[in-house]
Parts: structure tokens; sequence; C-alpha cells
């Protein structure tokens, strides 16, 4: 469940995040004048759309929703279109200076106090997918939780992580880290003739990645981990992970 509620958020539209990206409550949308003589809107998201409205200098418009480098406004006559953020960043506010657009970058990527992702890749051989959320004490240290799902050819694997991170080098838009962590594994292995028991054992773990941050709230983060699994029986079990996948940060 947790997996499947992290792919969802990062498979939402842009817009969805409007909220984060004016740092304003629905009910308390933006509204700017237009300073220049005219901006142009066209009905969809892109130069490929046609135009159809064109506001004068001087009108008000609402902010409802932003994608990419398109935004979405309505007037006071209640029209809806959308008009490139280059031309909503020569509006003004209220007070007659140029609208903040508050647009995620490397400096808000620096900044990060909580991040999200979802990535996928291998487990001892077999294919796993996992999903982790993660919340900056200071620069350089965060602490996450994990959910996997192992799929292999004899047994399908659950396991949870609870990990500390540590980037040595938070001012490089590509970064590496470390990490170290504990969490727990269930094994079930898959029907045969005699029907085997479910496994469950403690697991820990030390790895080291690379974030590269991409554009907006998103960047790519890549890892391998070394695990050891820790059984009941003379010997411990070993076994190597690595994935790579997309994450957003707030």
């Amino acid at each position: 469940m947790p997996i499947a509620i992290l792919m969802f958020l990062l498979l939402l539209p842009a817009q969805s995040w409007a909220g984060w990206l004016w740092g304003q409550a629905e009910d308390d949308a933006l509204k700017v004048q237009v300073a220049e003589p005219y901006v142009s809107w066209r009905t969809g998201p892109a130069t490929g759309y046609p135009v159809f409205h064109t506001s004068e200098k001087g009108e008000w418009l609402t902010i409802l929703q932003r994608k990419t480098s398109w935004i979405k406004v309505t007037d006071t006559r209640g029209r809806e279109g959308w008009i490139a953020v280059a031309d909503i960043a020569q509006t003004v506010d209220a007070t007659g200076n140029r609208v903040d657009l508050q647009v995620p970058d490397f400096e808000a990527f620096e900044s990060r106090r909580v991040e999200a992702g979802l990535m996928m890749g291998e487990f001892d051989g077999a294919a796993v997918t996992a999903g982790y959320g993660g919340f900056w004490m200071t620069r350089n240290l965060s602490a996450e939780l994990w959910a996997s799902q192992i799929l292999g050819s004899a047994s399908e694997i659950r396991m949870v992580n609870a990990n500390l991170v540590h980037q040595p080098f938070p001012d490089w838009r590509v970064s590496p880290f470390f990490t170290l962590g504990v969490g727990h594994i269930w094994v079930d292995p898959k029907a045969t003739l005699a029907q085997p028991e479910e496994r469950d054992n403690s697991i820990g773990h030390a790895g080291l990645g690379i974030r590269a941050y991409i554009t907006d709230r998103y960047f790519i983060r890549a890892e391998v981990k070394d695990y050891k699994v820790f059984t009941t029986r003379s010997t411990n079990e070993e076994a190597t992970e690595w994935k790579i996948g997309l994450s957003i940060f707030f």
C-alpha cells in the first residue's frame, strides 16, 4: 500500500501541486494585474493550442493552477485559459510589485526538508520495487522509511527499513550520499508439494548512492546496498541490491 500511494503521488500532474507552488490555500488564490499592453490566452498549456483571447493592461486575473511553463487563469467574467509563465512574470500583485512565482529551483532543492520517491531495481537477482519517504534533520543528515516488494522465481519478499542518510556535499547538483539502516524482511516461498512456512528475519544494511537534481521538484536517485539477514541458523545470509528511480521534494 505505501508503494502504491507513492506511485500515485509521483504520477500526479504538476497542477496538482499548485498549492505548494503558490503557498496559498485554494480559497485565497493569487490575483495579478496585467502590466504589459496585453497577454494572450491559449486553450491549453502549449504553444500548439490556439490563442482565443487577450487581456489588456490593467485587467485582473486569478491564478488557478500551474502545468510546467504554463499557468491557468480566470478573469472577472469567469473565462478560463492558459498563459505562459513568462507573461505572468510580467504582471503585478495588489501592492504593485512584480509577481513572485515561487517556482522550485536548485536552491529550494538544497534546503528541502521532506522528500519521497519510487525506485526499481534488483535485490539479489530478483526484481524489486520500493517506495520511501525522508525527512532532512540537517542539510547533511536525513531519516528515511522504506517499504519494498521483491518478486523472485521461488518466493515473494516484503521488506521495511529505517535508514540514516548522510550527504557530505549538499551544495552539489549531483551529490553522493551514504546510508546505514536496519529493518525486517518477510520471505513467503511459493507453493510446492510441501507447503513451506513463511520466514521473517531482522536485517541491516550499508550502502552508497547518488542524487541528481533535474528540475522543478524532481530529482533522480540511484543507490547500491549490501544487506545482512540475521537468521536463526548457524550462518547469516547476505544480499546486494541496486535501485534507481524518481523522487520529489517539498
